[in-house]
Order: C-alpha cells, then structure tokens, then sequence
C-alpha cells in the first residue's frame, strides 16, 4: 500500500511539473503577442509603404495581352486561340493641353504663307429659258391634207421658212431676217414642208413650238399660241393637244400660262441683277 502511495506522488509530481512547463510556454507566447501588437501599433498607417532599410516585395509581373472570354478561358499569347482573338494595338492617349495649343499657334506662325490662288469672278450665267410646244391632232384614224393645210396656215399669218417650216412672224411691219414668235412642223418625217410635196402631203398632225424669250414678252407669244393653234383646230376640224398628243384642257393649259409667267418674272429678276 506504501508503495502504490509512492507511485501516484511521482505521477501527481510529474503531472504538475508538465502543467508548470504549459504555462510557463503559454506565459512567454502571451509575451510574444503582446510585442507584436504593440509593434503594429506604431507602424504608419499606409501598410503598403515598407519598412526603412527594408526592402519591397516583389509584385508578380503583369500578364501582357491577355483577355477574358468566358467560354474560353483566359487567352494569353501562347493560346493556341490567340491569333484570333489576341490583338496587339498600341493607343496613344491625346492630351490637348493650353501649353500644346501655344506650341501649334507659333507652328502655324512661323510657318511659310502660302500664295493665295486667284480668284476667279463667275461667269454671267444666261437668261432664264424654255420651250413650249402644243399639236393640232386629226380625229382617230384620219389625217390633215396639204391643201387644206396650206389654206390654213395662209390665214393665220404663217410664211414659209428657209428650213421648211412654217413660221408666224409678230403682227405688224416686220422684215423677213424678222425671228418667228414659233414655228410649225408636221408629224410624218422628215416633217418639213415642201412646195413640190404639199399637195400630196397626208398627216395625223401638225406640231406649233417656240422658244422663250423671243420676238414678243413670253405671255403674249404664249396668247398668240394658243390663238393660232385654236384657229386652225377650227379649220381644219381638229383637236388642240399638248406636246405628248394628250387632248388639252382648261386646266393644262392655265399650269401653261403660269409656266410662262414664272419665267418671265424670273427673266426679270436676272435682268436687274446686272
């Protein structure tokens, strides 16, 4: 029983020697922290900035050329997508400046003066012009002949041109070097007319045109027209039409009239320019 009594004091010993060593460990490793709370205490407040006389650590290198796709990955130029998707553009951001625009402005002053090119008045620009033209069209399936034709148009004041179409000169003493008001054709070709051809002469029918300005003021060249082409509907049974052989009606013939009576004032306008 004395013995066992021996045995537990050197385990009860050996139990609060061990316990002493804990603490005693314990003790100096609560030192060691207190040390270093107080030593991060008295470090400045930018943890980035090392240490005097310490050295920094070293930032891993930045990945060049890299770009994230989602499905891909991360693509870097030994990817073997890279030469598709990888693209090596350098940018030189432009930074306008007070100093660079002083720096342009003495550029620009130094530089040499160039010659100024001539300068080149316009050219006087030509008088408003137009071409009004009407027809005399025969009834379907029937033409106009060349006596009654030439009756006609002896009635209407017409003369013979040089070129084979009927002119009407203005009413009035005029001379035959005299420009017409407007001219008369036929619609069969060559559409001319001939002494040794008119009697024999057959056409669907007959073209009256003239060109502004001319010998008259533009509307009463149109009034005296329009008369004609009347009159000779009249005799010879026909119908007045305008230019693409549609029969004319009040209203065609009044957007004529204001047709006319533009370019006059435009005329007008041009003339006073000057």
């Amino acid at each position: 029983m004395l013995e066992m009594d021996k045995t537990q004091l050197q385990w009860l010993l050996a139990g609060i020697g061990a316990v002493v060593v804990a603490l005693i460990y314990l003790w100096s490793s609560r030192a060691r922290i207190r040390e270093g709370i107080r030593k991060r205490r008295r470090r400045p407040t930018l943890d980035n900035s090392p240490a005097l006389g310490g050295s920094e650590m070293p930032m891993p290198d930045p990945v060049l050329n890299v770009q994230d796709f989602r499905d891909f990955g991360r693509i870097t130029s030994d990817h073997h997508l890279a030469d598709k998707v990888l693209v090596d553009v350098e940018i030189h951001p432009v930074q306008h400046r007070a100093d660079d625009d002083a720096g342009i402005a003495e550029t620009v002053a130094d530089a040499p003066e160039s010659p100024r090119p001539t300068r080149r008045e316009p050219a006087l620009s030509e008088p408003p012009k137009m071409t009004v033209a009407l027809t005399v069209m025969a009834a379907q399936g029937q033409s106009f002949a060349g006596p009654e034709i030439a009756a006609a148009v002896e009635s209407s004041g017409f003369r013979l041109g040089a070129a084979g179409l009927f002119e009407r000169l203005p009413d009035g003493e005029v001379h035959a070097a005299d420009p017409p008001v407007f001219s008369m054709a036929h619609l069969r070709e060559p559409g001319v007319f001939s002494s040794a051809t008119l009697e024999t002469l057959a056409t669907p029918g007959l073209l009256l045109f003239m060109k502004l300005p001319g010998p008259l003021e533009e509307i009463k060249a149109l009034d005296l027209l329009v008369l004609t082409a009347d009159q000779l509907a009249r005799e010879l049974d026909g119908t007045i039409s305008d230019e693409r052989r549609r029969p004319m009606t009040n209203q065609g013939l009044l957007h004529l009239r204001n047709q006319v009576a533009d370019l006059e004032r435009r005329r007008r306008a041009w003339a006073q320019s000057f």
